[in-house]
């Protein structure tokens, strides 16, 4: 039961805005299907890393999320900070956004 509230917490908190965030972005650039597909499916696969990371560092997750609220950390950077793997994919959504404020 703690692991599903702390995968709903951090799918809210980080995977969420994340998604949200990049997908609005690039649509508005009208950037590949593809990219953006890639970047979904890469936050949807790194849920389990973070929600490892949010039960061994329970005050990760809090802090983690305040930075994200604040703007001190953007959620694609915590993204592939916690999952490496998910770097392609957001370099590539990134080529798209140069220039629109990333």
């Amino acid at each position: 039961m703690i692991h599903e509230i702390l995968a709903f917490i951090v799918n809210v908190l980080i995977v969420d805005p994340l998604q949200a965030e990049m997908e609005k972005r690039l649509a508005a650039v009208r950037a590949p299907q593809a990219v953006i597909a890639d970047v979904r499916k890469c936050a949807d696969a790194a849920l389990p890393a973070l929600v490892g990371r949010a039960a061994a560092e329970p005050v990760w997750i809090a802090s983690t999320a305040l930075d994200i609220w604040l703007g001190r950390a953007a959620p694609d950077e915590v993204l592939t900070s916690v999952s490496p793997q998910c770097a392609a994919p957001v370099r590539a959504a990134k080529g798209y956004l140069r220039g629109q404020g990333v």
